[in-house]
């Protein structure tokens, strides 16, 4: 009987216990496995997606935004280009071509940075799998869809969303590659760069990197290598003299002096890149990541590099040193003040996959070591200085650069009066030309933040009765109030104030020479007499 029976039954029959063994082992654990990979990646893809989406028009244009919101809904594609204030030509075309289509909404505005930042989720995954293990490769890809850095500008009307993708795009694209090589590898390759160099100003750290390493790996392709080098140079060269020659900026560079590296000595340079670096893992990995998010970057260094895949350190640091020469050379700020690490935003998903591969590393470590207790301490310290709920909560009702300023335009636009002078604080002036509906006849321009002694008389017949001051990304309400007071003086009263998030709206009345010691209290919102509210509740 023995004979006729299939193997397995055989072995259950004769030796029952480790037949069973045997056969779970062989047929059996893959299949949870899996499992368990495609509830993870189905929760992970899912709540990124869903962070992405969410409210993507319900947040008001702040400064940024709007400059471009301004440049792409001019009439013509040269206008536009002409009003671009430094945003990449393909990205505005972009932008302009859906206007056209889709018509002005913000939504609307910020759906291609949706996309790509939809894209980089997409093409994360297959680059993570091709440097590092399953685990990890699942670690950094959460590290990716819920960091609100990440989510944030998948939602903004900026190209940095673009920056992240078209460089996960170009080593993509180099992995596969390496892995097997095909007739639109290289063809796609050269599209990509070609025309992310239309979409994303940090292509040009990006590039170099990835010829370097093509250079390497393929040491029997190097003349399709320096073929490719050669598509990318003249794509930059004719870009650059179309484009970006015209788009250098003074006030710019000015502005980001402080972001580019001083050289006096090397003390004071080793305490500018300290500093730098403490803003970079502060801005990616939250208030307590330039304590962890080093270390993990370290350990992710080190562990990629035993796997075979120390090309990752290649993919991150390569782009990274070359943003360091750029601002060494006064063309690109280096991790910079008040939220510039935005443009270091292209090295983020490598940042978050080394970030997370060493993470993994450290926890096998420990539990290979029974050390079991100090890895779910380690766990939920990283946990507790993340803070999830936080993390949701911003994810979905971001307070990064959110400045509502359209519920004051609304309010004002209702309560103009025919004599009434509108002042539009410097830094308002764009988005308030995006949501301001009304004739700008009677409207003054800020020429500063620290503009002193206006004299509306001047732009018309007649002194007005009430002027309106609209302010948006300021420092503080009580700041406003010491500005405003240089800009009209004494003969002007403080009447009303309502104040949204970063955004608030003065209404002042003419006194005469003489100002009134006392604060009359009329009813209506936004008229003469609203009580003025103190600095502790201008933002709550």
């Amino acid at each position: 009987m023995s004979n006729i029976l299939p193997y397995n039954t055989r072995a259950l029959v004769l030796f029952p216990k480790r037949a069973v063994l045997r056969t779970l082992q062989r047929q059996w654990p893959q299949i949870p496995g899996r499992y368990l990979v495609g509830v993870a990646l189905l929760v992970i893809f899912g709540l990124a997606v869903f962070f992405r989406v969410y409210d993507l028009g319900g947040r008001d244009l702040w400064i940024d935004e709007a400059w471009v919101a301004l440049a792409a809904l001019q009439d013509t594609p040269r206008t536009a280009l002409a009003a671009s204030q430094s945003t990449p030509p393909l990205y505005l075309l972009t932008v302009w071509a859906l206007a056209q289509v889709g018509g002005n909404t913000e939504a609307v505005l910020r759906s291609l940075s949706l996309f790509f930042g939809l894209g980089t989720l997409a093409l994360f995954w297959p680059l993570a799998r091709s440097l590092t293990s399953l685990p990890a490769s699942l670690l950094a890809l959460a590290l990716v869809g819920f960091s609100p850095i990440m989510v944030y500008f998948s939602k903004e009307l900026k190209q940095y969303s673009g920056d992240a993708f078209f460089g996960v795009l170009i080593f993509f694209l180099m992995e596969r590659l390496q892995a097997r090589e095909s007739k639109w590898a290289w063809p796609a390759l050269a599209l990509a760069g070609t025309l992310g160099l239309g979409f994303s100003h940090t292509l040009v750290f990006i590039l170099p990197v990835a010829l370097a390493g093509l250079w390497f790996i393929l040491p029997a392709r190097r003349g399709g290598v320096a073929l490719l080098g050669g598509v990318w140079a003249g794509a930059f060269i004719a870009g650059y003299f179309l484009f970006f020659r015209r788009q250098v900026d003074p006030e710019l560079v000015a502005y980001w002096a402080q972001d580019f590296p001083d050289f006096s000595s090397l003390a004071a340079f080793l305490w500018w890149l300290g500093t730098a670096l403490y803003r970079y893992f502060r801005y990616f990995f939250g208030v307590w990541g330039v304590y962890w998010g080093l270390p993990l970057l370290t350990a992710g260094i080190l562990a990629l590099r035993k796997q075979g895949s120390s090309r990752a350190g290649l993919y991150l640091g390569g782009p990274l040193l070359l943003a360091l020469g750029a601002a060494a050379l006064h063309r690109y700020p280096f991790m910079g003040h008040y939220g510039g690490n935005r443009l270091m935003l292209f090295s983020a998903p490598l940042l978050y996959l080394v970030a997370g591969a060493g993470l993994m590393a450290i926890l096998t470590w420990l539990w290979q070591k029974r050390q079991r207790v100090a890895a779910l301490a380690l766990t939920g310290l990283i946990l507790l200085a993340l803070n999830p709920a936080d993390l949701v909560r911003e994810n979905l009702y971001p307070q990064y650069n959110r400045e509502e300023i359209q519920p004051l335009v609304d309010h004002l636009q209702s309560r103009l009066r025919p004599r009434d002078w509108v002042y539009v604080y410097y830094f308002a002036i764009p988005p308030f030309k995006y949501y301001f509906q009304g004739s700008g006849n009677r409207v003054c321009w800020g020429k500063s933040c620290g503009e002193k002694d206006l004299t509306v008389t001047a732009a018309g017949s007649g002194p007005p009765r009430r002027l309106w001051l609209i302010a948006s990304h300021f420092p503080s309400l009580e700041k406003m109030r010491e500005f405003a007071g240089g800009l009209l003086g004494p003969q002007w009263r403080e009447t009303a104030c309502l104040s949204r998030v970063s955004a608030a709206l003065f209404c002042f009345e003419w006194q005469g020479p003489q100002l009134a010691k006392s604060r009359t209290s009329l009813g209506a919102p936004g008229e003469s007499g609203l009580p003025v509210p103190s600095p502790g509740k201008a933002y709550k």
